[in-house]
């Protein structure tokens, strides 16, 4: 509603002009959007297309480059000389022969792929070992001296009886280099006997992954960055070097700004997975739609300037008469306007010229009938200005409580001026037909202020809360039915505590059209004789509770009451439950309530 009471405010020129952008502006700017939004879908299809041929690219060749090393682990343990040497080093006999087959072997067949780093033989029971290093030829400590480590290892490719793939470990080497490896262990079986003879380990080094780098200078925006990733979520190999060998964090399916896609690697347990950071991608076509809204403003600009001289000049006649329209409400009259267009509104004008005169004369009559009837009035006030020198108003004390406020005021006493202002708000209230009805709405705000004003009294040694429901704010009660509760919490509960103190006032709409009200404080409580009388019907003695029993009787009968629950420890609930509704209301209007 605010709004539509703005915009008819506007004048026509303004109408006109957002009438032209409403009409040529946003559709433009809705298909700039389509088309925007179209383009970076396709453009996210395409790189959705390319991200799967690039990665099934890549993980054929991986698994050309597997195969190889499979086709050359083959032939290192079908090598007889590699099969004699691997069974005197397992019966123990001429270790230092068997060594030097196995190196000269060991170094035959790693210099066949450049990737391949290491060769280690280890017997079935861990006891006998063999490692070639290309790059550590005379330092003798590497990751297999650790029996250990062997042991677990001829006990993991007994378990799986095929290769087993050991995650990525930078290795020290002399002088306090590092190389990045990772392991493929493959169990050598002796087929005759049908046993178990040892385990050939192959260390490949991160060369092996060397196609995974390369790309095509023409897709160049669309580069993507790979990880090789195991089983336990171990990075074996990613182009960014410092996360190679650490845990991978996860994949986030909703990061609309990055594409993921992942493929299992065939005689592996290893997965590529590839990540495309979309909003690269998706820069160009941010700036293209940049240039668009630049080009789009430049156009409107002037076409609006165009606009707005042409629709000046065509509701001159309208601008003349809502100007001295307004000068007709401050009082000018008499005034005539000569029009320059014979448009629409050139009979209005005429009408106009005719109101004026016809303003003017009346204004004058209605001087004449003023200043006939001014002495009667004069007389009138005079008579009821002595009326009200014989009695004490109502508004002589508010008229009192407000200069009040307003010293407050200027003397900066800015509390003392809201307590006087509820105050004043407090008297006009219950002064003013008491025994009404008002909708609870009304009846918290009082409430609110007077206990404000006993808050500030009892200098804030207690709190307070009220709590209504919003369904419940426009149900008709009797004004001030829960004061002398409220004011009982605050003279007998709060009164005798130095601080912390608390009142609650809550209500609730029941079944059967009632309505509750729970006043609670956390004050002294009532003993139990004293509490034991309050709840008698035919109580008497206390003013407070006596007054709001006797008007819950008179306004609703037997089907209203109030009860009292305390204990000297844990304070006071008052709790008052009245019915509401269309009969109360009218039997109560018929009380003269």
């Amino acid at each position: 509603m605010p709004i539509q009471k703005k915009f008819h405010k506007i004048s026509w020129t303004r109408r006109m002009i957002i009438a032209l952008i409403i009409a040529t502006v946003m559709p433009a700017v809705i298909i700039s959007s389509i088309i925007f939004n179209v383009a970076a879908k396709n453009l996210e299809k395409k790189a959705y297309e390319l991200t799967d041929y690039k990665i099934t690219q890549r993980v054929r060749f991986l698994e050309l480059d597997l195969r190889q090393v499979f086709d050359l682990i083959y032939q290192t343990v079908v090598d007889p000389a590699v099969a004699g040497a691997m069974d005197s080093l397992n019966r123990g006999k001429e270790p230092v022969e068997s060594k030097t087959t196995l190196r000269s072997k060991f170094i035959s067949y790693g210099q066949m792929l450049e990737a391949v780093q290491s060769m280690t033989y280890i017997d079935n029971r861990g006891e006998n070992y063999y490692t070639y290093e290309k790059f550590n030829s005379v330092y003798d400590n590497n990751m297999w001296s650790d029996k250990e480590r062997r042991l677990g290892l001829c006990s993991q490719t007994k378990k799986s009886e095929s290769a087993v793939f050991l995650p990525t470990i930078q290795e020290e080497l002399a002088g306090g280099r590092q190389i990045d490896l990772f392991y493929i262990a493959i169990p050598v079986q002796d087929y005759v006997a049908d046993s178990n003879v040892g385990v050939l380990v192959m260390g490949i080094g991160m060369e092996f992954f060397q196609n995974l780098d390369t790309g095509d200078e023409e897709d160049s925006q669309w580069n993507d960055m790979v990880e090789v990733i195991d089983p336990q979520g171990r990075i074996i190999y990613s182009q960014e070097k410092n996360r190679i060998g650490k845990i991978s964090e996860g994949t986030d399916k909703s990061d609309k700004n990055q594409l993921i896609k992942e493929n299992q690697i065939e005689k592996s347990n290893w997965t590529l997975r590839s990540y495309v950071n979309l909003k690269e991608i998706k820069q160009n076509l941010y700036g293209f739609r940049q240039i668009t809204i630049l080009i789009g403003i430049i156009f409107i600009v002037p076409f609006v300037a165009v606009v707005w001289a042409l629709s000046k000049y065509f509701t001159r006649n309208l601008s003349m008469l809502s100007m001295n329209l307004k000068k007709i409400g401050e009082g000018q009259v008499g005034m005539q306007l000569d029009a320059t267009i014979e448009d629409e509104f050139y009979p209005v004008i005429q009408q106009f010229n005719q109101m004026s005169k016809s303003i003017e004369r009346l204004i004058k009559r209605l001087k004449r009938e003023r200043a006939q009837t001014e002495e009667a009035v004069t007389r009138q006030k005079q008579a009821e200005l002595r009326a009200l020198e014989s009695q004490i108003n109502p508004h002589f004390l508010y008229n009192t409580l407000d200069s009040i406020n307003w010293r407050a005021i200027e003397n900066e006493e800015y509390e003392i001026s809201e307590m006087i202002s509820c105050l004043a708000d407090l008297l006009r209230y219950s002064i003013t037909d008491i025994d009404g009805m008002v909708q609870v709405r009304e009846e918290k705000q009082w409430l609110n202020k007077y206990l404000f004003l006993q808050q500030k009294r009892f200098s804030d040694k207690f709190t307070f809360i009220i709590r209504i429901p919003k369904a419940a704010e426009d149900i008709l009660i009797h004004k001030m039915l829960l004061q002398p509760i409220i004011e009982n919490c605050v003279v007998h509960g709060i009164n005798e505590m130095k601080k912390d103190g608390k009142i609650t006032v809550e209500a609730s709409m029941e079944e059967g059209s009632r309505l509750r009200f729970v006043i609670k404080d956390n004050g002294k409580g009532i003993e139990e004789k004293t509490l034991a009388r309050l709840n008698r019907k035919d109580n008497r003695g206390d003013i407070g509770t006596d007054n709001v029993r006797a008007r819950l009787e008179s306004y609703y009968g037997g089907e209203a009451f109030i009860r009292y629950y305390s204990s000297e420890t844990s304070g006071t609930v008052v709790t008052v439950e009245i019915p509401y509704g269309e009969e109360v209301y009218a039997k109560n209007s018929d009380c003269g309530g």
